[in-house]
């Protein structure tokens, strides 16, 4: 299966990479069932002006809502990067089985100088059911993903950037 990991990793950090070309954060998912990558999202979340659309929650609402599913048994979700506390959340609701990483929580906030994060698993596994969680995997080539992440502008201030005419013309007590 190690394989099979590192192809369906590689694909992640492609994703990640394209996300970022898009001024979005360097996030990507793959979801994968029985060796078929089934979906793939990026983050859009500076794009989408929704601070949630991260790469993981958006490969797992996408699929489940064009498919009509509510569980992903069986499944297997590969990460460019350790999935935050919400996207393991989302992981754990739609039952995901499987989740392989390539970049730890614990290295992404070295690098952007964060607060240290719980990792996927204790979030996954609190409940009944065990998720395997691999990982990290391919870390030089996701740190690769992540390289000026730190001195990048925030995400608000990129989504400032993006739609100034916005913020420039509008109040922030306006209703939109």
């Amino acid at each position: 299966m190690l394989q099979d990991d590192h192809r369906f990793l590689y694909r992640a950090i492609d994703l990640a990479k394209e996300a970022c070309q898009l001024g979005n954060d360097p996030f990507g998912a793959v979801l994968v069932l029985n060796g078929v990558i089934v979906h793939e999202a990026l983050d859009r979340s500076v794009e989408l002006s929704d601070p949630t659309y991260h790469a993981e929650s958006a490969v797992i609402a996408e699929y489940c809502r064009s498919h009509h599913l509510f569980s992903l048994e069986g499944y297997s979700l590969y990460a460019s990067t350790e999935p935050c506390v919400m996207c393991s959340g989302a992981i754990h609701w739609a039952r995901i089985s499987r989740v392989v990483f390539s970049v730890s929580q614990a290295m992404l906030q070295e690098i952007t100088g964060g607060r240290p994060k719980p990792g996927c698993s204790d979030i996954l596994n609190a409940g009944h059911r065990t998720i395997e969680v691999v990982g990290p995997l391919l870390t030089e080539e996701g740190l690769a993903a992540l390289v000026g992440y730190s001195e990048t502008l925030s995400r608000i201030e990129r989504h400032r950037k993006r739609f100034s005419t916005d913020y420039d013309s509008a109040s922030p007590f306006d209703n939109p």
